[in-house]
């Protein structure tokens, strides 16, 4: 039996990168802490999440050891950018035998959900800390989750947030 020591070392070193580097933030946020709760946001949007979505939530963000965690509003400005960065990170995935399961339209849809509105947790966090410069990042994720197909419990948390939003 082959023991994935390289793969557990990859996924400690993916989960120990900074998030946010090129943010003046309050607080700090890896991609583990990132990823946790990622998680329990696919608990909360599917009752019954999938092991291949799990998984693939588990590894969402692990590459970003190797280039790290350049913001998504980069690669929507430049899709030679984001090709070059997605090519890379199959690359050092598949060096590192790191295999992330493909996932149904409707799991995709649900890590998208999790992952945007984890971002936009974190936002909140810092705007309830007083960092006002992350009103502009919470908007802006805000319209990405009302650019993409609604999820139904998605939406429920996002206005829930919303309303809290409000009182800050």
């Amino acid at each position: 039996m082959k023991i994935p020591h390289n793969i557990i070392k990859a996924a400690r070193n993916g989960n120990a990168v900074k998030r946010w580097h090129t943010r003046r933030m309050l607080t700090i946020d890896t991609v583990g802490e990132h990823t946790a709760n990622v998680l329990a946001i696919i608990f909360a949007l599917d009752s019954h999440p999938s092991r291949n979505l799990l998984h693939a939530a588990l590894y969402h963000d692990i590459a970003e050891q190797w280039t790290g965690d350049i913001p998504a509003t980069a690669k929507w400005r430049s899709a030679r950018l984001k090709q070059a960065c997605d090519s890379l990170e199959d690359d050092m995935m598949l060096e590192n035998s790191i295999q992330v399961p493909t996932l149904e339209d409707d799991e995709r849809l649900t890590l998208k959900w999790a992952d945007m509105l984890e971002l936009l947790y974190r936002c909140f966090d810092e705007i309830e800390l007083g960092n006002s410069t992350m009103h502009k990042v919470f908007k802006t994720g805000v319209d990405y989750l009302g650019d993409l197909e609604a999820h139904p419990r998605g939406v429920l948390i996002l206005n829930q947030l919303l309303e809290d939003y409000k009182h800050v």
